[in-house]
């Protein structure tokens, strides 16, 4: 995942060139002496930050392109913020959810804020009992469960006037650039007005040419600013 680390760390600090990104590789993994660390690393590495004094956290994964800036995903008054899995047309091929949460409601774990250090506490104790390896998705089926169910304040962050992940794949080649800015303009099927693209999520594990070609998924012009916002 080092290559796309490159890739999302070049982008980040196209926005926020002083801001503190931190990678946590295959030795940190490792260290941790723990098999099964890989499906549980959020809620881990997260409690680990707080513990060294970060009071709010944002999870990354590696294989996202920044997009926009990040500084107003900590403002209001919640626990954590949450981004979208899916949206119609990924559902039809891939559909992700659990219980009877509605697959368009359930929520990805590569992009999450978190503000509350008991969130992140109970989150990393259920991802050591029982329910663990009964869910598929292991840790972020865990999150859906405490997002849907529990007592915590959440804020879908794609409820905004932006989307930052997952929620806009499948319409990339409909995005344009306007004003400096990935607009994914509104549409009868999904967005019902326009979207500023924040982040780009690949996802889907270890695809031929995954973040690289941006000539066949989006418009000549944006592919041309993913090329810059990644060198």
């Amino acid at each position: 995942n080092l290559e796309y680390f490159v890739k999302l760390q070049n982008s980040f600090k196209k926005f926020h060139p002083k801001e503190e990104l931190r990678l946590f590789d295959e030795m940190a993994i490792q260290q941790t002496k723990d098999p099964l660390i890989f499906y549980r690393a959020t809620p881990y590495f997260t409690k680990r930050l707080m513990e060294e004094g970060y009071d709010e956290v944002c999870k990354l994964d590696t294989d996202q392109i920044i997009t926009g800036n990040l500084d107003h995903i900590w403002e209001g008054d919640f626990d954590v913020g949450t981004v979208l899995n899916s949206n119609p047309r990924e559902m039809r091929q891939y559909l992700v959810t659990i219980l009877d949460i509605n697959p368009l409601r359930y929520y990805n774990c590569g992009f999450v804020v978190m503000k509350s250090k008991d969130f992140v506490n109970q989150w990393w104790e259920l991802c050591n009992s029982y329910h663990f390896q009964n869910f598929q998705y292991r840790e972020q089926d865990i999150l859906n469960l405490m997002c849907e169910f529990g007592r915590w304040r959440i804020k879908c962050l794609d409820d905004t006037d932006s989307f930052y992940g997952l929620a806009s794949k499948g319409y990339w080649s409909q995005i344009i650039l306007k004003d400096n800015n990935l607009i994914l303009p509104e549409n009868s099927e999904w967005n019902k007005e326009d979207k500023i693209i924040k982040v780009l999520h690949w996802a889907g594990g270890n695809q031929p040419n995954k973040m690289k070609d941006f000539n066949i998924r989006f418009k000549p012009e944006v592919a041309r600013l993913l090329e810059k916002l990644t060198r």
